[in-house]
């Protein structure tokens, strides 16, 4: 009986290095999260991904209240007139102060 050969497809080799290629890829990317987000350095990376999701959350927040606190701050440079308090309805009470803030 004839003895068969097994024959690899030509590109099997290719898929291993191509396998090798994506890992290494994710590894890096992988310690770079572990770089860039506070107290992640030796979780898994399970655990990284969560918490890479919840620090660009926080991050966000921060950004919104920068953004917010800049936009305060340069109505309050030009005089503007800034409403403090409240949540849009006024019924008489103190909630709701208005302030002139223009300059002396």
């Amino acid at each position: 009986m004839e003895e068969r050969r097994r024959r690899r497809s030509p590109c099997h080799g290719g898929r291993r290095r191509r396998r090798r290629a994506v890992e290494m890829a994710l590894g890096r990317k992988v310690r770079e999260l572990r770089r860039l987000v506070p107290g992640a350095a030796a979780m898994p990376a399970e655990r990284l991904l969560l918490r890479t999701a919840d620090y660009i959350v926080r991050l966000r927040a921060k950004v919104e209240l920068l953004r917010a606190v800049s936009e305060l701050i340069a109505v309050t440079n030009h005089g503007g007139t800034i409403i403090v308090g409240g949540g849009g309805h006024h019924d008489g009470d103190d909630d709701a102060h208005t302030s002139n803030l223009s300059s002396s």
